[in-house]
């Protein structure tokens, strides 16, 4: 019983570090894209160049965020899993064969 307690203890942290990577990319996608728009007000083409790359940069990490919350959400499942006991009958049945 020991070892679920300490697989639940990793899928907890693991989730709380996903959790706190989507907040950092969804505030730095925020900030590329705020710096997009501000960028694309001024009539240079170097700037525009580093608002094409601060659009690129913004979608990126908003596609880090949702892969965080995706995966965070699969650890959720896997742990109440584990509460339902689900895991266990299953580690059971694997050995009987």
């Amino acid at each position: 019983m020991g070892n679920f307690q300490d697989l639940k203890n990793t899928l907890s942290y693991i989730h709380s570090e996903l959790n706190r990577i989507e907040t950092m990319a969804g505030t730095l996608s925020t900030v590329e894209r705020d710096h997009f728009n501000k960028l694309t007000n001024f009539d240079h083409r170097e700037l525009m160049d580093i608002a094409v790359e601060e659009q690129s940069a913004s979608r990126q990490l908003g596609t880090i965020k949702h892969m965080c919350l995706a995966m965070a959400q699969k650890i959720e499942g896997i742990k109440n899993a584990i509460d339902r006991g689900e895991l266990e009958e299953s580690t059971q049945h694997d050995q009987v064969h």
